[in-house]
């Protein structure tokens, strides 16, 4: 039996938070808003605007779900197909350059599925970016998927909501014969993991571990994936639920 969904078209980019995981009173974007590297001011694109991404051959389900900053430049916006909300800080006409790489600003020959996209980025084709937080001055290249999942962990070893206790993640280290496994966490050090391996026998011990563990990260639903301000990113042909 086939795994392949089908879904219409008008839902793609939205519902990204199933709606039982969604606290009182708040919309799937309420975690996103949190990730923002920079506050800006978003307005909707003028009619100009759009007729001139129109004819770069730019599509939209819905320009109205389009937002921009000050200084957008749309001849910098070419190929590209947007779904979902997505906001776009200033494009102007400048190059990036990274070790005799240049590329011009502005977002070319990509499908952009409900991102927030930082000023004055490179991004060229990006076959498929989805639910990223994105900062400025990136650099994205080449990439055939690059996208988060609403239940991404980033490589720590937590239980997001209704998720249950087997999807954990968990390193075996130490030795080949298993039995020292070990809760990654973002910031763990060499020390964290050999108190956490060595000590197996107590359980009272294990039991703390995994508790602060827990109690560090948040568990709700709905985290976005972060590309850093300034980074670079090329020739890469699966990224999933990472921050960079």
């Amino acid at each position: 039996m086939s795994d392949i969904v089908k879904t219409p078209l008008s839902q793609l980019g939205y519902g990204f938070v199933p709606p039982e995981f969604l606290p009182e009173g708040e919309n799937e974007y309420y975690l996103r808003d949190t990730q923002q590297f920079n506050q800006r001011e978003y307005r909707h694109l003028t009619a100009k605007e759009v007729e001139t991404l129109v004819k770069n051959e730019n599509t939209a389900d819905d320009w109205n779900q389009i937002f921009v900053s000050r200084s957008f430049d749309p001849d910098l916006v070419k190929d590209c197909h947007f779904h979902g909300l997505v906001r776009i800080g200033d494009l102007e006409p400048f190059y990036l350059e990274y070790h005799d790489l240049r590329q011009p600003v502005g977002l070319y020959s990509s499908s952009i599925v409900s991102c927030d996209i930082g000023s004055n980025v490179a991004i060229h084709n990006a076959r498929y970016l989805a639910h990223y937080v994105i900062g400025d001055g990136v650099i994205l290249f080449n990439i055939d998927e690059m996208h988060t999942t609403n239940h991404a962990k980033f490589g720590n070893g937590i239980v997001k909501d209704g998720e249950d206790e087997s999807v954990r993640i968990w390193l075996e280290i130490w030795n080949e014969m298993a039995g020292r496994r070990v809760i990654p966490f973002d910031g763990m050090i060499p020390a964290d993991a050999y108190l956490w391996a060595k000590y197996r026998g107590d359980q009272k011990l294990m039991d703390r571990f995994k508790a602060i563990t827990d109690a560090r990260f948040d568990k709700h639903r709905g985290y976005y994936g972060t590309v850093g301000s300034n980074c670079v990113i090329k020739h890469c042909r699966i990224i999933k639920d990472v921050a960079i």
